[in-house]
């Protein structure tokens, strides 16, 4: 009697097996098939709103990081520089004064340099402000002298203050201690707002797969109740439907975070946006953009947990 040989089932395979991080990735991008049939709400229309928030998300965690940048290197340069404004005097010649202010400054420990400027600069400086052309020979215009001062053992600001003024009528010493207070209270502002709009696009997020969960439960309703007839424990059908939202919250997010990455690299080339409570947004540097990679991770965290706690609290009122 011939006897029949049966080929062996193949091994099965597990989704707890270690994969190495390309084989992880890839399956965050292709779904695989799952058991509880996806519904109209949960496809490509979802995928496309969570792309939309993480683009925003994107948008506002770089402006915060851009902001705080660019605040720090100006309040970093302010706090190591020092302006003398010297007023036309009757009695005083300009030079005088101005040889007068560079002989005190000169004698001052921890003054790096001291730069006279020119009648010609204060007038460039004064025509974006008044136009080509405006400011005429007879409008008297101050004298200014910029100070570059050594922040490790910077000099006595109020001695300074006080020899200025005694060696040259009319002159004064601006330490820029108001301008780093208005800068630092904006560059606060716009940061405050540009996580504010996080926390409402990671609210809203919420909100949609919230949304999207109850309905693709509802729309699979005869299902929920096929697997529980067979055995099914809730912790099952959550793990079915948290895996279908982590796909479409990681390819939202990818989408949204490319959307992001192409807007910035085109300020960069535009050399930057318009100004936010005086504080322009620019493009990013390059140590900003691995933290913008954590969006993507971030949308498919919050879609996954938002879906297993509206299922888990679904099927208790479902059964």
């Amino acid at each position: 009697m011939a006897e029949t040989l049966r080929r062996p089932d193949p091994a099965p395979t597990f989704h707890g097996e270690p994969r190495g991080f390309g084989a992880a990735l890839a399956g965050l991008l292709v779904e695989t098939r799952s058991v509880m049939p996806a519904a109209g709400a949960t496809g490509l229309s979802l995928v496309l709103v969570i792309a939309a928030m993480c683009f925003l998300a994107s948008l506002a965690l770089g402006a915060a990081l851009s902001v705080e940048r660019m605040a720090s290197d100006w309040t970093s340069d302010l706090a190591g520089a020092l302006t003398v404004q010297i007023k036309p005097s009757p009695d005083t010649p300009p030079e005088e004064q101005i040889d007068a202010v560079m002989e005190v400054l000169d004698g001052t420990p921890g003054v790096l340099s001291a730069t006279a400027f020119s009648r010609a600069d204060t007038e460039a400086l004064l025509e974006p402000w008044l136009g080509a052309g405006n400011v005429t020979a007879d409008l008297p215009l101050p004298r200014l002298v910029d100070i570059r001062i050594d922040t490790a053992a910077p000099p006595d600001l109020s001695a300074l203050a006080g020899a200025i003024a005694a060696a040259a009528p009319g002159a004064t010493l601006d330490t820029h201690r108001q301008w780093r207070t208005e800068l630092r209270r904006a560059a606060r502002a716009a940061i405050f707002l540009a996580y504010g709009i996080l926390a409402a696009v990671a609210a809203t997020t919420i909100a949609i797969v919230t949304f999207a969960t109850r309905a693709g439960l509802s729309a699979n309703r005869d299902v929920v109740e096929v697997l529980h007839l067979i055995g099914a424990r809730d912790k099952f059908i959550a793990a079915e439907v948290q895996r279908h939202f982590l796909h479409l919250g990681f390819r939202g997010g990818l989408i949204g975070l490319a959307l992001s990455v192409v807007t910035f690299l085109a300020l960069n080339l535009t050399g930057g946006g318009d100004g936010l409570f005086m504080v322009p947004i620019s493009g990013l540097q390059p140590e900003h953009y691995p933290v913008l990679a954590a969006v993507p991770f971030a949308a498919a965290a919050v879609a996954v947990a938002t879906a297993r706690i509206t299922v888990m609290r679904s099927l208790e009122r479902m059964l």
